[in-house]
């Protein structure tokens, strides 16, 4: 039995994402087809719980400290996560690439961890982003492991948006993509989801054999074209080998 009010708060902390950090009692309403007084009381309480927070001088609200709180719990609870942190961190200085985990979540890949070479000054433990299956390498590889019947609805369920002018759209040339990550193991990605930006992905199995999630290295478009691509691959996939095995996966 489900909780209309807890249902409605969920559904508002939904709305809020990268391209809409801040929203209006009114853009609510009109998203939710409730009535303002009825949004207002919603997420004054979220508010007022931490889960909101409200720009004193738009008066707009966007998401609470409370929700990084909890989501920084999640990712240090995630079994990928605990026995991933340092083979992926190894990965990240060997290869001085960004190293990622994710999981298969709601049709998409939840990034789990992100770990950058010792240089770099980027943020290193953050849950996120969600990207999209269909043109991201963690996404392919995540699909290629799937189990045949939930792979086709996937693909035909699912509008293949372009992101950039290299986004594959054409079903059947990603079907073909599919056939080919499940013969050499590994996914690779070049400007499809965002520009400037590419990625080398591979599968991380469970004890029981099925797919956990991923792990991937992202650079720029030089990452699969220049001499070490063929290196940083070996290391990609001796090391998702490597989490595959702290998690119980017999080959």
């Amino acid at each position: 039995m489900s909780i209309q009010s807890v249902q409605r708060a969920l559904r508002i902390l939904s709305f809020f994402s990268s391209k809409n950090p801040r929203l209006g009692i009114t853009d609510v309403s009109k998203l939710m087809g409730l009535p303002k007084p009825t949004v207002h009381g919603l997420m004054q309480t979220l508010h007022e719980e931490g889960f909101l927070q409200q720009d004193p001088e738009t008066r707009k609200y966007g998401l609470g400290l409370k929700i990084y709180e909890l989501g920084t719990y999640l990712s240090a609870t995630l079994k990928i996560n605990q026995v991933g942190m340092v083979p992926t961190r190894r990965l990240a200085e060997s290869t001085r690439r960004m190293a990622r985990l994710a999981i298969w979540d709601r049709n998409a890949a939840l990034v789990t961890l992100n770990l950058f070479p010792h240089f770099h000054a980027g943020f290193q433990h953050h849950l996120g982003p969600r990207l999209p299956a269909y043109c991201t390498a963690l996404g392919k590889v995540m699909l290629a492991a799937l189990p045949e019947e939930k792979y086709n609805e996937f693909v035909e369920n699912t509008d293949f948006i372009p992101f950039t002018p290299r986004t594959r759209t054409e079903k059947g040339l990603f079907r073909e993509e599919i056939r080919q990550i499940r013969l050499t193991g590994f996914a690779t990605e070049s400007e499809e989801y965002m520009n400037g930006m590419s990625c080398i992905a591979a599968p991380v199995w469970d004890s029981t054999g099925e797919c956990a999630g991923a792990i991937s290295i992202s650079d720029s478009p030089a990452l699969l074209s220049g001499p070490d691509r063929d290196h940083h691959t070996r290391d990609l996939l001796a090391t998702a080998m490597e989490v595959s095995r702290a998690l119980g996966y017999l080959p």
